[in-house]
């Protein structure tokens, strides 16, 4: 279980750093481009600090990247613009809002690290926040808190456009595209984000 949490801290930090170096990172060079293979994606929302009456989860201060990763087939990083993420969550025929994820909210309270799963609903994006309608399952949400990093249940996807019901369009990456990072690993952006 150490072994796991370890890998995942510096997935998700290679993937923060990737996607946090720029509000609009570089694009890479076309011919090192691939497609963007089907895999489990989970996602992470991180912002400065949060609040909740109980029926919201608002995150203020929400970065700019919605960071994506998974670890089968192969392990990948990737990154979708945040207020594109809210976009689609309700496209297509199986989309977020008819199969709401469930997500786990991490902060530290008391010096202590807090943890409350929550199911996602209709995320609504104001300036620098995003608001979630909430359904809590497992815990009890603090009414407020900082520095908080939300980790969104897994979306497995060939490519976007079929989880979200458009057309595939034109080009080898419709449904999204990869590079290889500096380590060798996949890091992904699909097409809409």
């Amino acid at each position: 279980m150490k072994r796991i949490a370890l890998c995942l801290a510096a997935a998700l930090t290679v993937a923060a750093g990737q996607a946090l170096a720029a509000d609009s990172p570089a694009k890479p060079d076309a011919s090192a481009e691939t497609a963007m293979p089907a895999a489990n994606w989970l996602f992470v929302q991180v912002g400065d600090s949060f609040t909740s009456d109980g029926k919201t989860l608002t995150i203020h201060g929400v970065a700019p990247q919605t960071l994506m990763f998974t670890d089968r087939p192969e392990r990948m990083t990737g990154d979708v613009q945040t207020s594109k993420f809210a976009d689609y969550w309700t496209g297509g025929k199986d989309d977020f809002q008819k199969d709401p994820p469930n997500a786990t909210v991490s902060t530290v309270v008391d010096g202590k690290t807090d943890l409350v799963v929550v199911e996602l609903l209709n995320p609504r994006i104001s300036g620098d926040s995003i608001t979630y309608d909430i359904r809590t399952l497992d815990g009890t949400l603090p009414s407020s808190g900082k520095a908080v990093s939300v980790f969104i249940d897994w979306w497995y996807g060939p490519g976007w456009h079929r989880r979200w019901g458009w057309g595939a369009g034109p080009g080898p990456w419709a449904g999204g595209r990869c590079w290889r990072g500096p380590w060798g690993h996949l890091h992904c952006r699909p097409w809409w984000g």
